[in-house]
């Protein structure tokens, strides 16, 4: 066994200017997808790659999210992320992610992230054995950490959500980077315009079920406890995802 924990990875970036909103910042969307680029990164560096996981048909699919972005990082901006695996079980292997702008040093974004393990993107499979003995941070137990599910918003919030091609990933179903961007919409679109541009602002996002190709899906936001609560279900009522946007920085020990 290899014992390198906390090993880190790395991967440095230089945010694009479609990756930046109306004020000139990255979108939260964006540090979640780079994060999950490292993270693939990571595993590949591992002896894990992309062509590993289709050949056994075993993907990971992100369970919880809890992103503070502490500072504004603008088109041209270098921007290092890294990774790191803290714990597992059973089933699900947590992450700690950090971004970092190279000129100055300024923390830009930190995000824990807890991972499913699955078959083809749906069941949930036990941790492989070669994936445990080659992250021994797996050894070390953590517990996920749910979101408590508000109740549900009146009816006349509900709005349809029309999954596009370009939001589908590799296993047919949208992908969990696309949600934030679904957040920040409705968040606007219900009045929290301002609080989609703060620094700092916290997402906690939680995943239930993916959504596919053809599936009838709603979605709404609205203020509630000092937030801004998002919820998005399928037709009949059962629950997809939800999150909670507020300005600040909410601390995560995990």
């Amino acid at each position: 066994m290899r014992d390198d924990f906390p090993a880190l990875y790395a991967e440095t970036f230089r945010l694009r200017y479609d990756e930046c909103g109306p004020d000139g910042a990255a979108r939260a969307a964006v540090h979640l997808r780079l994060f999950q680029e490292i993270a693939f990164g990571h595993s590949a560096a591992m002896g894990f790659p992309l062509a590993w996981y289709e050949a056994h048909r075993l993907f990971w699919v992100l369970r919880r999210a809890h992103l503070v972005v502490h500072t504004r990082a603008v088109y041209g901006d270098a921007v290092t992320y890294t990774t790191r695996v803290s714990g597992a079980r059973r089933v699900m292997a947590r992450r700690i992610n950090t971004a970092v702008r190279t000129g100055d040093s300024a923390q830009v974004a930190t995000c824990v992230t807890d991972w499913i393990f699955t078959h083809d993107g749906a069941t949930p499979a036990r941790i492989d054995g070669a994936l445990a003995e080659a992250f021994p941070a797996m050894a070390r137990t953590v517990t996920p950490l749910p979101l408590d599910d508000p109740p549900p918003p009146p009816k006349r919030l509900r709005t349809p959500v029309h999954v596009r091609v370009a939001d589908l990933d590799g296993v047919n179903h949208v992908n969990h980077t696309v949600y934030a961007d679904l957040l920040d919409d409705a968040v606007a679109r219900a009045g929290g315009g301002e609080v989609i541009r703060a620094h700092p602002r916290t997402y906690d996002l939680q995943y239930q079920v993916g959504i596919r190709p053809g599936d009838e899906v709603r979605e709404a936001a609205w203020r509630a406890d000092g937030a801004w609560r998002y919820r998005m279900e399928r037709g009949d009522g059962h629950l997809i995802m939800h999150g909670r946007l507020r300005e600040g920085e909410a601390p995560f020990d995990p």
